[in-house]
């Protein structure tokens, strides 16, 4: 006798099957209404713009907005929204709330946030749910394509308001340059830099015109701001307890600047042996003995696409205070 079996074979698990049964039920749950995108995340509820479409990141490779992410139990782990941080109880002077310049050369954005952010129009808005796998830089053709392919992250809640889409970000720097001179009644317009995206105003004479020795050690006050006003950093504790940025722990006084600036070579000038921003330098190089000047400069010269820290955004023109004193 012959006996033959025959072998079941085990169904095979796709890389996103019980993430994708876990999305799909909690949107049924608690937004059945949702319109689905094409890629498969759910837009929850929009309010349309009047101003230009996004569209594509060739035309628009820049955009600047709003933003809350939340997870699926509603906890929110992102804003730039002051308010939102407060009722959080996580706002913290001196650091910078307000809307962000996102990139989306090449790929930047994850592929879910790309596509809904595509359909906006400038003043509008939109909450909308990105699941793991569209939370990616790889793009495919088709929203299976994602499920079977890209191991993705945390499903995320997104809230966007995009204030602004931006084709070129350095005439766009320059030119919010050019209105903060305009606000501020200070003595230059755009026509007036020194190199491209960078402005010097002398608000004290110096006590001598000579330049300073190579070599030399000279000290300074100064104070570094957001375009909007916000206070970072400051040498001077009246001005950091005006600004709500006082620290205890640190001194406030005159810093030491070591001057090597030989054939206009100023980025060698070093604040307490550190490295500065070409910006900071280039203020400083055009300074004198006992001078007080402003240096304001687009973000190429400053801290360009990542900003520093929870203060300083990325793309953010920046201002700088400096005086030059006697040695503390």
């Amino acid at each position: 006798m012959i006996t033959l079996c025959g072998c079941a074979k085990t169904p095979k698990s796709g890389l996103n099957d019980a993430n994708k049964r876990y999305f799909d039920a909690w949107i049924k749950v608690h937004h059945p209404d949702a319109q689905r995108t094409s890629l498969g995340a759910y837009v929850i509820e929009t309010e349309a713009g009047t101003g230009q479409q996004a569209g594509d990141s060739d035309t628009y490779p820049y955009v600047r907005l709003d933003l809350v992410e939340r997870d699926l139990d509603g906890a929110i782990s992102y804003t730039n929204n002051e308010e939102v941080a407060k009722r959080l109880g996580t706002y913290k002077e001196g650091n910078y709330y307000g809307p962000e310049v996102w990139t989306r050369l090449n790929g930047a954005l994850p592929a879910g946030i790309e596509e809904v952010l595509s359909t906006m129009r400038v003043g509008g808005t939109a909450k909308f749910v990105v699941p793991g796998w569209l939370l990616t830089s790889d793009r495919y053709d088709t929203a299976e394509e994602y499920v079977a392919k890209v191991s993705g992250g945390s499903p995320t809640i997104y809230e966007f308001t995009l204030r602004d889409v931006i084709s070129d970000i350095a005439k766009w720097e320059t030119d919010s340059i050019g209105r903060y001179l305009a606000a501020n009644n200070l003595p230059k317009s755009v026509g007036d830099s020194l190199k491209y995206g960078y402005y010097y105003i002398r608000t004290g004479e110096p006590t001598s015109t000579d330049e300073f020795p190579n070599d030399t050690t000279i000290y300074i006050n100064y104070t570094g701001r957001l375009l909007n006003g916000t206070v970072f950093d400051t040498t001077v504790k009246d001005t950091a307890k005006y600004y709500g940025i006082y620290n205890a722990s640190k001194t406030y006084e005159p810093v030491s600047v070591e001057w090597y600036s030989s054939d206009e070579d100023y980025t060698k000038i070093l604040l307490e042996e550190n490295e500065v921003v070409d910006g900071f330098a280039y203020t400083l190089y055009q300074m004198r003995a006992h001078e007080k000047g402003i240096g304001i400069f687009y973000s190429a010269l400053g801290y360009k696409n990542t900003g520093s820290g929870d203060v300083i955004p990325g793309y953010a023109p920046l201002r700088f205070d400096i005086e030059i004193v006697d040695a503390p």
